[in-house]
């Protein structure tokens, strides 16, 4: 990129290359940022973005959900397409409201458990096509979800192994 100014507002990289998050100049004051498609392998350098509602990193190269801790203030997160193993690094992310992560390697989603509660507002959860098995852990993590609304664990035949399990729609 050019320059070294902070950027402001709505910023959409998709498919530029972008190799690391640091790379980019961000600014306290935006507001959505769309980097689909790029090679980003670590999620970093967002402390001072701590307006940020909107964040795309889908298909990158993203394994480990870290350096979210200040973004209070983000509604939907996109970590779709990319290498992450478990759900984590969550805590603080009262207002998020929609969360992506299908078609990943996931197994275990203990992480959902820091948006437990009545302060925290998820209510759109994508886990399509990744590795999920483990019905009881599933249930736990699903049942202090208190606003979610819809979750998605397959869909066009792209599950989880739990879909595979007799009855678990109505177990859910």
């Amino acid at each position: 990129m050019a320059g070294n100014e902070p950027l402001y507002g709505e910023l959409c990289l998709i498919d530029q290359n972008i190799k690391s998050l640091l790379d980019i100049p961000l600014s306290e004051k935006l507001r959505s940022v769309n980097l689909h498609c790029n090679q980003i392998s670590k999620i970093e350098g967002l402390a001072f973005a701590w307006q940020l509602r909107h964040l795309d990193l889908s298909s990158n190269q993203i394994t480990c959900i870290e350096g979210l801790g200040s973004l209070a203030s983000l509604r939907t997160l996109n970590l779709s397409c990319n290498l992450i193993t478990k759900i984590e690094g969550l805590n603080g992310l009262v207002n998020l409201i929609r969360l992506n992560v299908s078609y990943n390697h996931i197994s275990d989603l203990t992480g959902l458990l820091y948006l437990h509660g009545t302060c925290h507002k998820l209510r759109y959860l994508n886990l399509q096509s990744n590795h999920v098995s483990n019905m009881s852990q599933l249930l736990q993590c699903m049942l202090g979800l208190q606003c979610l609304s819809e979750l998605t664990l397959g869909m066009d035949g792209n599950g989880n192994p739990v879909c595979l399990s007799p009855g678990y729609r109505e177990i859910l």
